[in-house]
């Protein structure tokens, strides 16, 4: 996958890597270890594109998206973002550009509930964007909410109301309006429907593919189910352990996984055709490894039925086997993996 500039490229990260360090109890305060939450990771989004981020709960996907919002500051590498005109490099952000930034990037968060404030009326949350980067106020800020409120599926009657009195799916339609309400041109947005009912999702998710050709947006989309990256995204992007271990568009890495790690992900995607019995079969045993400490060689071995004594040896590197496909396995030229949708 080329990571060279390209004029389409709205974000670019090359060799992104967060780490938190874990300290002592006490006075002293002395750091004890290193989780490496985000590991050496690269990749770039599109102008109009969606990169799915696929992983089980702690490989770093979340601590991947807030650093690309600036929400958490990056310990090593380099975060590029393209929009108005504009470069941004996230470590040279400062107070005279930072609200350029923002303009460009924005977030839908995970969970709906928590990210409204219940004092703020709809009006208000969804319009406080438009008035801290000082792009409208009085009429205009009233007429541009209205409008936006109109475009996510709900009333201009609800403007007044406050967050208690909406359920899931409204109040996460009211946070992709406030994260839309001033244009931007990137939106990453961290498990958007995981907190919604199942009848609710397929709505939200069709509301964001509208969206996005209406407002000409990219989106970084992070999720744990591999049915909902496989709806959305044009590119995934496979992480385990803070490291993407595949990389690839949707039809390569749904049709042939190069990695055992897909493989298993895709395995647990439900099937109304198969046994309960059989579904169980196919999940893989064992558990994602302790970020404090990592297996030696790939971190992958203990849980794959393929390891051998090289995979526990030396850390497999991410390899380029054709054009926009990357894959982290010693074994991906000889094992022959199954897929899940064709």
């Amino acid at each position: 996958m080329s990571l060279a500039p390209a004029e389409t490229d709205v974000l670019e990260v090359r060799n992104l890597k967060k780490y938190f360090p874990l300290q002592e109890k006490g006075l002293l305060r002395r750091t004890i270890g290193t989780i490496k939450a985000v590991d050496d990771v690269s990749f770039t989004v599109r102008k109009g594109e969606t990169v799915g981020v696929i992983g089980e709960s702690g490989c770093g996907k979340t601590t991947l998206g807030r650093c690309v919002a600036y929400l958490y500051e990056k310990t090593a590498g380099d975060i590029i973002v393209r929009g108005g005109g504009q470069v941004f490099r996230l470590d040279q952000l400062n107070r005279g550009n930072n609200s350029e930034f923002r303009k460009i990037v924005q977030v839908i968060f995970q969970d709906p509930f928590s990210s409204l404030n219940p004092r703020m009326s709809v009006l208000r949350s969804v319009g406080e964007p438009l008035l801290v980067n000082g792009l409208a106020r009085g009429v205009e800020l009233e007429e541009r909410v209205a409008d936006i409120i109109q475009r996510v599926g709900l009333s201009v009657s609800h403007l007044q109301r406050f967050p208690h009195s909406f359920s899931g799916g409204q109040r996460q339609r009211i946070c992709i309006a406030r994260a839309l309400v001033i244009n931007p041109q990137l939106v990453v947005a961290d498990e958007p429907v995981s907190a919604l009912d199942v009848s609710i999702q397929a709505q939200m998710l069709n509301l964001l593919k509208d969206l996005q050709q209406d407002f000409e947006l990219s989106y970084l989309f992070i999720s744990h189910s591999m049915s909902v990256i496989r709806y959305m995204s044009d590119r995934i992007l496979v992480m385990y352990a803070g490291k993407i271990i595949e990389s690839g568009s949707r039809d390569e890495i749904l049709r042939q996984p190069l990695h055992p790690y897909t493989e298993m992900l895709l395995k647990a995607v439900p099937k109304v055709s198969k046994r309960m019995s059989q579904r169980l079969q196919d999940a893989t045993s064992g558990e994602p490894p302790d970020l404090l400490n990592l297996p030696s060689g790939c971190v992958f071995h203990p849980r794959c039925p393929f390891a051998k004594d090289i995979c526990r040896e030396e850390i497999p590197q991410l390899q380029t086997v054709s054009d926009g496909r990357q894959v982290s396995c010693h074994l991906a030229e000889e094992l022959t993996l199954q897929g899940v949708f064709d």
